[in-house]
């Protein structure tokens, strides 16, 4: 048997170490051709490869060609690196101008660092004056639904007027004959003046008032369904009924007594989830009722007129600077309210980073192609298609501007936020620009050149 180091008959040596013995200086001289000739290739690829990184990257980040070559209406613009906040594109980013929905974002952030994500708004019945009345007692729960409970409406999760009126007929002690309400915890108008009156008539929002039910929509489980001008009457007749066939009503608002004793109560979802609602489905009622809480929270008053210094003071709780803004609703349905759109990206950072309880403005936001106000009209389809489900945001429409404020999928190490409006524009092609230049900004990244 042959040993480690034996040599068959052809002398070859099959041992390693021993050929290290025997030819140490052959060995060197191979080392050294393999360094040397490594050392070349390696600096090759790296010279040949860097260019085409560099026109990879050039390729993918077309934003400011498409920026430069904008057609639909005037172009608010500013996008900015998640992980910096260097500016990567702007344009008259710090001019105020409407904002449409993307102002549920700022009433969303609001509603969350004023009210806490796990509020929730109560809706009671209290006794009354005399002995056969009671008192519908409004908590601002625009949910409140007259549906069968277990049967859920558009609002998933809402309270329901019948379950409140069997706690009331169980803890009354005799007959109801009349129902009273209290809705002072809001005030002044309850449609703003700014509104047309086609955003009743469309099913995109009710009055504001602090008792309603199902968004006061004819028909509770139809999004875009027809409001009335009286949505009060509606939620009282509708619990009325529940409590006995001959039960009357009276709609104007009573000072609750105060020896009043709490007959029943219903809560709403939390207010993360309603906020959820209210970014997916860009719910207008939703968005207006949650912005009068936060000046009721801040002790800013009860009416639109306190949503300004409402919704700004919870804001700066949140570190985020709020001068230059003009907000005169909630939802940004008036064509009065005035936002830069530096405001809202700087807005998104901080939503994106998840500070300041923010995250569920973040889980809320709709998805590109796939989820909400942005798997409808064709958005991001076509030159936008691969950008789909990699884009999150909120739109805004008027009738003369588009908007979207969003946040891209990561790239390159990183993610950009941005806000785009097209402004002076009905023409609806604007959004395919607009998913165009954002599908840009997501291919970019990390490798996005910034402004300095």
């Amino acid at each position: 048997m042959q040993g480690a180091s034996a040599r068959p008959d052809d002398g070859r040596v099959t041992n390693p170490r021993s050929f290290l013995r025997r030819y140490p200086y052959v060995v060197a001289l191979v080392a050294v051709l393999v360094l040397v000739l490594g050392g070349l290739t390696v600096a090759v690829t790296a010279i040949s490869t860097a260019p085409g990184r560099a026109s990879a990257a050039e390729q993918r980040c077309t934003a400011d060609d498409l920026a430069d070559r904008w057609s639909s209406g005037q172009l608010h613009l500013d996008a900015r690196s998640v992980r910096t906040d260097a500016t990567v594109l702007a344009v008259r980013g710090d001019e105020p101008t409407q904002t449409g929905s993307t102002m549920k974002v700022v009433t969303a952030s609001a509603a969350l660092t004023a009210l806490g994500a796990d509020h929730r708004f109560t809706t009671r019945v209290v006794s009354g004056a005399s002995s056969d009345a009671v008192v519908l007692v409004g908590g601002g729960d625009p949910t409140l639904s007259r549906l069968p409970s277990g049967q859920d409406g558009v609002y998933p999760g809402a309270p329901h007027l019948d379950d409140l009126a069997r706690q009331v007929r169980s803890a009354h002690p005799g007959p109801i004959r009349l129902v009273q309400v209290d809705t002072a915890l809001f005030d002044g108008p309850a449609w703003h003046p700014s509104w047309t009156e086609s955003a009743r008539t469309s099913g995109s929002v009710s009055n504001i008032t602090a008792l309603m039910v199902d968004g006061d929509r004819d028909d509770p489980t139809e999004a875009y369904s027809l409001r009335s001008d009286t949505a009060v009457s509606r939620a009282a007749t509708s619990f009325a009924a529940l409590l006995g066939p001959d039960v009357q009503v009276e709609t104007a608002s009573v000072t609750v007594p105060k020896a009043a004793t709490t007959l029943g109560s219903v809560r709403s979802a939390t207010v993360s989830e309603l906020v959820g609602t209210l970014l997916t489905h860009s719910d207008d009622t939703l968005a207006e009722v949650l912005a009068r809480h936060v000046a009721v929270a801040e002790g800013t008053g009860r009416s639109f007129d306190a949503i300004q210094a409402g919704t700004t003071a919870a804001l700066r709780h949140a570190g985020v600077p709020t001068s230059g803004l003009r907000l005169v609703d909630g939802s940004g349905l008036s064509s009065d309210n005035r936002v830069p759109a530096a405001f809202l990206t700087q807005l998104m950072r901080v939503v994106v980073q998840h500070r300041d309880g923010l995250a569920p403005v973040d889980a809320g936001l709709a998805v590109a192609g796939k989820t909400g106000t942005l798997a409808e009209h064709g958005r991001f389809t076509g030159p936008a298609s691969d950008a789909r489900g990699h884009v999150r945001g909120k739109t805004g429409t008027l009738d003369d501007m588009f908007g979207l404020t969003g946040i891209t999928d990561e790239v390159g190490g990183d993610r950009i936020v941005f806000t785009v409006f097209a402004e002076g524009t009905g023409d609806a092609e604007a959004r395919q620009e607009i998913d165009r230049l954002a599908a840009s900004l997501w291919r970019c990244g990390g490798d996005a050149p910034t402004l300095h």
